[in-house]
């Protein structure tokens, strides 16, 4: 059996030890077991600093270099924290955490959206605490629909159990025969569904249409531009930035915030200026992105291809206040 982060971390004596811990010592506990999960895995370790250092080594000096490394670690560990929180810890606790620790003033463009009756598509990335955003909608009754894929089946009963209790739809991507009809389905509930745009191996790549992403010209995922087209869902891009493990701020711009942000063409679709809009995020806080394992696997598009690609701003100073 191949060892995974997600699997190492539930291993069954782990689980019962995080209980019997209590969550506060349980995230040392966790934090050490990933710790010994790198120094042991070896190899998935130097991949993760090969492509940090892909991506910020031209533009930083080693000592930084250093220093975001041990953070890009910290912010994984912070993650799958946050990830077993959710799915272990009982909803009056879990909604009671996250109704003192996250500041969400931007709900609004949520129910402003939904006002159409087409349903919502929520787009977010693998940053911050991504796994608190489904239940955060669901305790402040908004109909929550995700597309999710699960490590192990241990978690995957689990998460589906607890989203039961939120009335949480799911759409498990790999046991579902056709994830865009079903997720056109819960769209044409008026529902708000949330997805990834940075789920690099499940992307549908257009041939046509070729992006920068993070220094590496690829070819554009088309599923959100074929989910919007479908419905005319509308489509909003959020984050949940982690400040701590207990301060955390929700973040949310539609499709006109975004293009003014990057002060891009508003001819461009919708999934180049959600992936240029994520890009920007992590540009500006590497350590909250955990799909640093898979960087390198991107599909790099041949030299000679045609790019079209939105202009990019570092100056994003809104997005991240101290609030």
């Amino acid at each position: 059996m191949k060892i995974n982060l997600s699997s190492f971390l539930q291993w069954k004596i782990n689980i019962f030890l995080y209980r019997q811990l209590g969550w506060r010592i349980a995230y040392h506990y966790i934090d050490l077991l990933g710790r010994l999960y790198f120094f042991i895995k070896r190899g998935e370790t130097r991949t993760i600093k090969k492509a940090v250092e892909s991506v910020f080594g031209h533009q930083k000096s080693d000592a930084e270099i250093k220093s975001l490394k041990r953070r890009v670690f910290r912010g994984i560990l912070s993650h799958y924290q946050e990830k077993l929180f959710v799915a272990y810890e009982e909803p009056e606790k879990a909604t009671n955490f996250l109704n003192r620790n996250v500041i969400c003033e931007d709900l609004g463009i949520l129910h402003k959206k939904r006002q159409k009756g087409n349903g919502v598509i929520l787009v977010t990335g693998h940053y911050g605490a991504i796994e608190y955003i489904p239940t955060l909608l669901a305790i402040n009754d908004f109909p929550t629909s995700m597309i999710a894929k699960f490590k192990t089946r241990q978690l995957r009963e689990k998460i589906h159990s607890q989203a039961e209790k939120y009335r949480i739809n799911m759409i498990d991507a790999q046991n579902t025969r056709n994830v865009v009809q079903s997720a056109v389905k819960e769209l044409r509930k008026n529902r708000i569904l949330i997805t990834q745009c940075d789920e690099i191996k499940e992307w549908r790549p257009s041939l046509k249409k070729r992006i920068s992403f993070l220094g590496r010209t690829t070819f554009l995922d088309r599923t959100i531009n074929i989910l919007a087209k479908r419905t005319g869902a509308e489509v909003v891009f959020g984050v949940m930035h982690r400040y701590s493990l207990r301060k955390y701020k929700l973040f949310m711009y539609d499709y006109a915030d975004m293009i003014g942000y990057l002060n891009g063409p508003s001819t461009s679709s919708v999934a180049e200026t959600i992936l240029k809009f994520l890009e920007e995020h992590i540009y500006a806080n590497p350590e909250q992105w955990y799909q640093w394992k898979q960087y390198l696997n991107i599909e790099t598009a041949p030299p000679d291809s045609r790019v079209q690609e939105l202009p990019s701003t570092l100056a994003l100073k809104p997005v991240f206040d101290k609030a």
